[in-house]
């Protein structure tokens, strides 16, 4: 009964794009999911205290790269002191990571039920290790990473 209610709600609500050949309705899909997670990230994380720590990070790598020749010990102490500041910026990315988490363990297996078994793609030519049809994830995961670059820029994500 509960399974249903979830492949109701998903369906009604991505019934627009079910409509579409799989590939557009997959691709729109993916769009909306990955502005989503971008959404989570830009506001759930502060981006200035990321930005912030990016570059003090970057300022101790260099630093540390520099001295690792004439001074190893101190070198060493800048490379620890750069993974406190990763450490650091990880608990700043846990509140969109788990909101993230959250949405795909509901949306994925629902487009693994609705696109399993259709060949999305078809590619011209075969690539090693994926052929030449893109199932729904290899295509869903395609379609992600470029547009997750994307938006990033476009909201100023760090």
């Amino acid at each position: 009964m509960a399974e249903q209610f979830y492949f109701w709600v998903l369906n009604t609500l991505f019934s627009p794009f079910l409509l579409l050949p799989p590939v557009l309705g997959e691709f729109l899909i993916a769009l909306i999911l990955v502005f989503i997670y971008t959404i989570f990230s830009r506001f759930l994380a502060n981006q200035e205290e990321v930005k912030k720590l990016k570059e003090e990070q970057a300022a101790l790598q260099k630093k540390s790269q520099e001295l690792r020749k004439t001074n190893p010990e101190e070198a060493n102490k800048l490379s620890t002191e750069s993974l406190k500041l990763s450490n650091k910026m990880m608990k700043l990315n846990m509140k969109p990571m788990f909101a993230t988490l959250l949405l795909a363990v509901v949306i994925l297996p629902w487009l693994s039920y609705t696109f399993i078994g259709k060949s999305i793609v078809k590619l011209p030519f075969e690539l090693p290790f994926i052929g030449n049809y893109l199932g729904w994830l290899k295509w869903y995961v395609l379609v992600s990473i470029p547009f997750s670059q994307l938006f990033r820029k476009l909201l100023g994500v760090q």
